[in-house]
């Protein structure tokens, strides 16, 4: 959405964002801006990728070097955009689509393939 804004509306909005700039510049500005930033990332911690999906999407890179493709290749034959196809591999994406994962499976010629097993006792964490 666009706002226009009269003269006067546009010359508050410009001297707001100006001050802001002068605060953040001081050492109490940043010292602020950093302690809001912790406040965030602690109660919006980033998501980390599953140890197992890490290892499946390892393994899945591992197959497609193994057999000489680049993303490129890949991208033309699963149809994921070639940067989409990146970003599991690389850890960008701690939780790509089921379907993603298919598609990236299929073009390597394999097959995704999941297993419920028991916990040992006690380890239920």
């Amino acid at each position: 959405m666009h706002w226009k804004l009269c003269p006067r509306q546009r010359a508050a909005a410009e001297a707001a964002v100006d001050r802001s700039a002068a605060i953040r510049v001081t050492p109490e500005g940043q010292a602020e801006q950093e302690e809001v930033i912790r406040k965030v990332q602690q109660e919006f911690p980033p998501l980390a990728i599953d140890p197992e999906l890490a290892k499946a999407l390892a393994a899945l890179r591992a197959e497609r070097e193994r057999q000489g493709l680049s993303r490129s290749d890949v991208s033309e034959r699963s149809g994921i955009d070639r940067d989409t196809l990146s970003k599991p591999e690389t850890g960008k994406v701690s939780n790509p689509t089921v379907r993603a994962l298919r598609a990236l499976a299929r073009a390597l010629n394999k097959r995704l393939s999941w297993l419920v097993i028991d916990e040992p006792a006690g380890a239920g964490g």
